[in-house]
């Protein structure tokens, strides 16, 4: 089953003086249920655009975006709302929690938002939070918690409502090395016991290896392709030789962790 299908995306952004920046071009992209894909390539080559509009944060200048059948370029802004409420998960680099809530609170924000009866709220809450090791956290307030607990916090909170795509954002960014692996560990475990639907984008070499597929962009175009076949020593390998391919700048990835 395609949960993600992109055909023929533009995104034209105006600037006044001039005709327009063309910021993506002809982007094809299919995602099938539980895959796990990563999109990488160098600082200005489209992919927060690209993430952006598959969050349905932003619209394409031209193109077509599904997601688990719904045609997003038919729904209003209003329905668009409900739809990134429901539809999908998300993981940010800056973790996105609300420091005012508790850790329980932000997780199930989602569903309270939903009106979810307090019961069901607490079938889901419970074994997802044992799962993630974030049990014994749930009293706590956010600025209690390590930067890895954090971002386990937020992929609970991506998982809560069970979205049919979860999309990452640069999610080991502000975590040192352990931290990290932790996170990614957790992030492969949920793919692959959860079948969990992700698209994650990174320039992070290590991060990326955890991926059963990674798309590279270049220029606003869909330039490259790999698929991991071995182990993930063998895949980081691949990928930091398509990135030497790639050009660009990464002078801030982390090339030691894996």
């Amino acid at each position: 089953m395609t949960v993600l299908k992109a055909q023929g995306v533009r995104k034209i952004y105006s600037l006044k003086g001039s005709s327009g920046y063309q910021a993506l071009e002809d982007i094809d992209l299919r995602i099938e249920a539980g895959e796990f894909v990563g999109v990488m390539g160098p600082s200005g080559s489209g992919k927060t655009t690209l993430l952006n509009l598959l969050a349905t944060i932003d619209r394409p200048t031209s193109g077509q975006i599904e997601i688990n059948g719904m045609n997003l370029s038919k729904l209003s802004d209003k329905e668009l709302a409900l739809f990134r409420r429901r539809g999908l998960g998300f993981i940010f680099q800056d973790f996105n929690l609300i420091e005012t809530l508790s850790v329980k609170e932000n997780v199930i924000l989602p569903l309270v938002l939903e009106g979810m009866p307090p019961h069901l709220i607490e079938s889901r809450l419970n074994p997802l939070a044992e799962w993630l090791q974030i049990h014994k956290l749930l009293g706590k307030r956010i600025y209690e918690l390590s930067g890895g607990q954090k971002q386990k916090v937020a992929i609970a909170r991506s998982l809560i409502h069970q979205p049919p795509l979860v999309l990452a954002d640069e999610l080991t960014g502000n975590l040192d090395s352990k931290s990290a692996k932790d996170v990614m560990d957790v992030l492969k475990e949920m793919n692959e016991r959860l079948k969990t639907t992700v698209l994650m984008v990174t320039h992070d070499p290590f991060s990326a290896s955890y991926c059963q597929r990674i798309v590279f962009i270049k220029d606003g175009r869909l330039y490259s392709e790999i698929r991991r076949s071995s182990n993930r020593q063998a895949f980081f390998q691949q990928i930091l030789d398509a990135l030497s391919v790639l050009g660009g700048t990464y002078n801030d990835v982390p090339f030691t962790r894996a």
